[in-house]
């Protein structure tokens, strides 16, 4: 028998004296979550005790997240609206089986009624379920139709625009938040059966990249360009916005006494910006706009050497694109189709030689969006307006997720209002802004002009150390290179997903490199733990009541309800789009675990006199077949969790350079 079908669950409901489940209710994924189909059980149960409805039942059947408040929480009130629950409470204790076999007796407090599953039936029932799905355990690929009923509709598209640095200046902070939270976003919706496309769009247009065209003309060095690109590039335009800088401060100060004078802020900035860097910086921007030959080569020479450089650190992290694209890609044509459209609307309005958008116009309390500066140069709104429009005619997506620190809001937020005004209210609702609150500046640890590698350096710098302190760790992991930098990436990217998108938190290698609950290295230790524990066994989802009676006990049991919640943790992580919950939770299934191994394991060689590392990680040990199978499908879930955050465990890193042809 197999949990791959309803029919084939029903079968097993029904050789374990359990009802079959009689009826589909909304949102109830049996295939894709056990709790939904524990949930599904009880609701049949209450609304034949109570005669209400099973969709009703359901829905006041909650999970609570930690299983000593039980495995699944009745909302009492919600099973008789209107009704108070001391009224039939009594009523539905009285007729609540006493000796059912996957439900004992519940517990009522207060509003709430607590179920636990039974620790007896568990491991028959859901051993074999986790064991079948492997790594699809956890998925549910019905999210991503446009009829979660029907498995023959089309999958919904979805573009995931994150990371998108200026290649002008450093990769900063917010940069490296938007890369691994946009590749977590991009996963678990490809997990819930999506069809993603990700999206670097690069800041490589506009007046950024005029600066730097000033700097390569007053310092270039083609010899040290050559030896160096990106690094050469970081230094010139930290040189001349240097120079830049007091012009800077002139332009705002005079813009500060005009508004202060009741005048014209934007005349008042005229004098000042018409010469010195100012002007070099405009009428290289006029250039590149305008497609002169010397602009656009060295546009393009940067554009390359940029990309080249990210795709590199990005590759290390394990996060991919589909598309490498910018404002520079961004067609002329449709610049020109939105603008037209919002000056025939009337959205835009000329102002002191430049085209702005008034918001209070259009559902905002007060704010200036500028369309065309005074130069007659577009802004970043404008032409992302014109991206939107394209990639929504290119790709026909269903949503578009952008990924970016919250000091982009303001910028989100008029795209949204001007698409609206401009009747593409609809484009406007697909379009999420997933913000996040920026870590401590890069360059307070790793100074200026860094390359972006410089932070995996860092990290693995971090590591070694660490490493050398905990001999138990390095015997697991070979002790070599290739395992450092890995456990520093790893370090790196649980650092940044353990933190909920709206927390602050700094960048600091010594607190996320070390081996403790929530970080990035001591998951993969229990990993690599499990995984040489298990090596050499085999788990079977054929269990004998002798096999399952050992996983009875708290710990297992505890262990087996904890996994389960699994599908239940990655819903609400898709729904959220905070991986925070994923990593809490898989540290909890760790620290769960090393309580089962500390008890649960019989050596069969050695002696007490013998090196307790070498007892540990070197014999072998004896394992009862309940306990393999408990610990396999632990072993999945710690990787399908993995998978879901965007880490390789080692071990199969290992596997695949072993795998690797060598070429000839």
């Amino acid at each position: 028998m197999t949990t791959s079908s309803a029919a084939g669950i029903q079968d097993i409901l029904l050789g374990l004296t359990l009802d079959a489940p009689n009826s589909d209710l909304h949102d109830c994924h049996i295939l894709t979550n056990p709790l939904d189909l524990c949930r599904l059980l009880l609701a049949q149960l209450l609304a034949e005790i109570l005669g209400c409805e099973p969709e009703e039942a359901y829905r006041a059947i909650q999970w609570p997240n930690n299983i000593f408040n039980g495995d699944l929480t009745v909302t009492l009130p919600k099973l008789r609206p209107g009704v108070k629950p001391a009224e039939f409470v009594p009523e539905l204790m009285k007729k609540f089986p006493k000796d059912h076999p996957l439900f004992p007796h519940p517990i009522i407090d207060g509003v709430h009624m607590r179920v636990f599953l039974s620790p007896e039936m568990l491991p028959k029932l859901f051993i074999p379920y986790i064991l079948e799905r492997k790594t699809s355990f956890g998925n549910n690929p019905t999210l991503g139709r446009l009829n979660s009923e029907n498995v023959e509709e089309r999958r919904k598209k979805l573009l995931v625009e994150f990371s998108s640095p200026n290649i002008a200046n450093e990769f900063q902070a917010k940069h490296l938040r938007s890369t691994i939270l946009g590749a977590f976003v991009s996963n678990i919706h490809e997990h819930m059966g999506w069809d993603v496309t990700r999206i670097n769009y690069l800041g490589d247009w506009g007046k950024p990249i005029a600066l730097l065209k000033v700097g390569w003309d007053k310092f270039g060095s083609h010899e040290e360009y050559k030896d160096d690109p990106v690094h050469h590039l970081l230094y010139l335009y930290h040189q001349i916005d240097e120079l830049f800088q007091p012009e800077v401060a002139a332009s705002r100060q005079a813009r500060d006494e005009a508004a202060k004078n009741g005048q014209d802020e934007g005349e008042a900035q005229v004098d000042i910006e018409s010469r010195g860097i100012y002007f070099e910086r405009n009428t290289a921007s006029k250039r590149l706009e305008d497609g002169e030959e010397g602009a656009v080569e060295f546009w393009k020479l940067i554009r390359d050497a940029n990309i080249e450089n990210y795709s590199e650190f990005y590759a290390q992290l394990g996060v991919r694109f589909d598309e490498y694209t910018g404002e520079s890609q961004v067609k002329p044509e449709t610049i020109t189709e939105v603008e037209h459209l919002l000056k025939e609307k009337e959205i835009c309005k000329e102002s002191a030689g430049a085209w702005v958008v008034h918001m209070q116009d259009f559902g905002l309390k007060a704010g200036t969006a500028i369309i065309r500066d005074r130069n007659g140069a577009t802004t970043y709104l404008l032409r992302d307006l014109a991206a939107v429009l394209e990639r929504s005619r290119q790709y026909d997506f269903d949503k578009m997720i952008i990924v970016a620190g919250s000091d982009n809001s303001v910028h989100f937020t008029h795209v949204h209002h001007i698409l609206s005004a401009m009747g593409m209210e609809e484009l406007s609702n697909k379009i999420q802004h997933l913000k996040f609150t920026e870590t401590t500046r890069l360059s307070d640890t790793l100074g200026t002009m860094y390359k972006p590698e410089a932070i995996i350096e860092h990290c693995e710098a971090a590591m070694l150390p660490v490493l050398e302190a905990e001999e138990e760790k390095t015997v697991l992991f070979k002790d070599n290179m290739e395992a450092i930098k890995a456990l520093g990436i790893s370090a790196l990217l649980i650092s940044e997903l353990s933190t909920r998108t709206a927390t602050s938190h700094s960048f600091n290698s010594i607190v996320m490199t070390t081996f403790k609950s929530g970080t990035g290295p001591e998951l993969q230790y229990w990993y690599a733990k499990l995984v040489h524990v298990l090596d050499g066994h085999t788990a079977s989802s054929e269990l004998s009541d002798e096999d399952v009676d050992v996983l009875a006990d708290d710990e297992p049991s505890s262990l087996l309800r904890i996994i389960l919640q699994f599908p239940e943790i990655i819903r609400l992580s898709y729904q959220t789009l905070e991986p925070a919950a994923i990593v809490a939770y898989l540290s909890t299934v760790t620290e769960q675990l090393a309580d089962c191994l500390e008890e649960g394991i019989e050596d069969d060689t050695g002696s007490k006199d013998e090196d307790e590392e070498n007892i540990r990680i070197k014999e072998e040990k004896t394992l009862k077949p309940g306990q393999i199978s408990l610990y396999e499908s632990a072993r999945i879930v710690l990787e399908n969790g993995m998978a879901q955050l965007g880490l390789v465990p080692l071990t199969k890193l290992a596997q695949q350079r072993a795998d690797t042809p060598v070429a000839d």
